[in-house]
């Protein structure tokens, strides 16, 4: 979904995105995509770093554009990623290896650059 959202300047719709993330590999694309969004939120609120529980409005803006929800990645979070090499560097890889069980990057792995 960061992949999605980081490679985009303007809103994406909610069906668009759910096609892109889980099209391929689930009967019903919005319905997988509500479970994505609820799994990170929960992450983003267990981190300790991150006061209150924000959910994923720390990272994403949702609005509705012709009744339609969309999404938008907030430009802290865009800045926050590109600060992080190894997680840019795997947005580059394919999609199919990006969904391999094996494709976790260490937390050591994450640490910003110091520039």
């Amino acid at each position: 979904m960061l992949k999605v959202l980081y490679e985009r300047d303007e809103p994406i719709g909610r069906g668009e995105l759910a096609e892109k993330l889980r099209g391929g590999i689930h009967q019903d694309p919005e319905q997988s995509l509500t479970g994505v969004l609820g799994a990170f939120g929960r992450r983003i609120n267990e981190t300790d770093d991150i006061p209150g529980s924000p959910g994923t409005d720390a990272f994403i803006k949702r609005q509705q554009i012709d009744r339609e929800t969309h999404y938008l990645l907030r430009p802290e979070a865009r800045e926050a990623i590109g600060n992080v090499p190894a997680l840019v560097r795997r947005f580059d890889e394919p999609w199919d290896k990006l969904l391999e069980p094996d494709s976790r990057i260490e937390a050591k792995n994450l640490v910003p650059n110091s520039d």
